[in-house]
């Protein structure tokens, strides 16, 4: 027998959303499939076990519920953790991850050690997985260039990006070039990358740099522009950082099902997959990928909040929060809605002040 349709709006009636708001609280606090009796001594619904029951039959054939065992009660499916997100989930306060977001970064602190963290605090805070992806492309402009002498024979290439990043790289020279050599390298490279998108400065050519004072100071232009080079085309790669994986092992469901686990751990692994999947994120504030929405099968067990961040109106990247469909979404969604705030106002106020 086929799914019965709940409405041509596909709403359920008042009692009907009652007892799926019931069920699905239930669940995510046990883990455990959930039975009429349950949802009768701890939700104050004013109904019968029986009428509960037959409510929750209903919605089973409806496919917002289901009975994993014959005997079993019942646990909500996508569609039913789907309308509870768009229908029932309450809005409570972001969990306590405030204090350390209103701060402003160290100074001389990466984009990458502002995320991790950043991350570190959300899932220690919320108890999940917590992810970040880097919005990194060629159209991305460079803000700085600056090279220091390190020692007489090395110096440091620093290249900040427009959404925050920074990259630093110790470079070997084959002779000892003068401060005032270095000045002048500095001054060249500053005029034909700063300002310029990654595209533009890889398209530049090393051996057509401008005439300097000797074939020595032309070659560490050459080799310099070619190191500015290589730290931008990696910066164009992106990246997925995440913390708090521990908080998967500790969750029911993976301790049961080991090989669930195991595929999600792998994806989280491989980094790429996911880091794509990300990257196509709309702009439509918070977005929750419940169980089989995924469309990385291996994350069929679990859900994805996640929000984008911004560098003023320039999208910085997305961060959020990954953990099994039975999720605390009453407090993940504002918590994930909060820290990409947060972020934005930072990196916004740091580099555009």
């Amino acid at each position: 027998m086929g799914r019965r349709v709940a409405s041509e709006a596909g709403l359920l009636d008042a009692r009907k959303a009652a007892i799926l708001r019931a069920v699905a609280r239930e669940h995510i606090r046990t883990s455990e499939p959930v039975g009429s009796q349950a949802i009768v001594e701890r939700y104050a619904l004013g109904i019968k076990p029986a009428t509960v029951r037959n409510e929750m039959a209903v919605m089973t054939e409806y496919g917002y519920l289901t009975q994993p065992h014959t005997s079993a009660g019942r646990v909500p499916t996508t569609r039913g953790y789907r309308y509870y997100v768009e229908h029932l989930a309450g809005r409570t306060a972001p969990l306590r991850i405030e204090s350390y977001l209103k701060r402003l970064p160290e100074p001389g602190e990466s984009l990458t050690e502002l995320l991790e963290a950043t991350l570190h605090i959300l899932a220690r805070a919320a108890h999940y997985t917590a992810f970040a992806a880097a919005e990194r492309d060629e159209t991305i402009r460079i803000l700085r260039c600056v090279i220091t002498p390190c020692s007489p024979r090395r110096v440091l290439s620093v290249v900040i990006f427009e959404h925050g990043a920074v990259d630093n790289r110790l470079v070997d020279l084959s002779h000892t070039p003068s401060q005032r050599a270095l000045n002048r390298i500095q001054g060249i490279l500053s005029s034909l990358v700063e300002g310029q998108t990654v595209r533009h400065a890889l398209s530049l050519d090393p051996e057509q740099s401008p005439a300097m004072e000797s074939p020595a100071e032309r070659g560490t232009l050459a080799l310099l522009l070619r190191t500015v080079q290589q730290q931008v085309q990696e910066a164009t790669e992106g990246e997925l950082l995440f913390e708090g994986m521990v908080y998967l092992l500790q969750q029911p469901e993976f301790q049961r099902e080991v090989h669930q686990l195991e595929a999600v751990l792998r994806v989280l692994e491989e980094r790429k997959p996911l880091h794509r999947l990300l990257q196509k994120l709309g702009d439509a504030g918070v977005q929750v990928a419940i169980g089989e929405e995924n469309v990385i099968e291996a994350l069929h067990s679990c859900t994805l909040i996640c929000a984008r961040y911004y560098v003023g109106a320039r999208p910085a990247g997305v961060i959020g929060l990954m953990g099994p469909v039975r999720m605390d979404y009453d407090h993940a969604l504002p918590t994930v809605q909060r820290a990409a705030q947060a972020l934005s106002d930072i990196l916004t106020r740091t580099l555009y002040s």
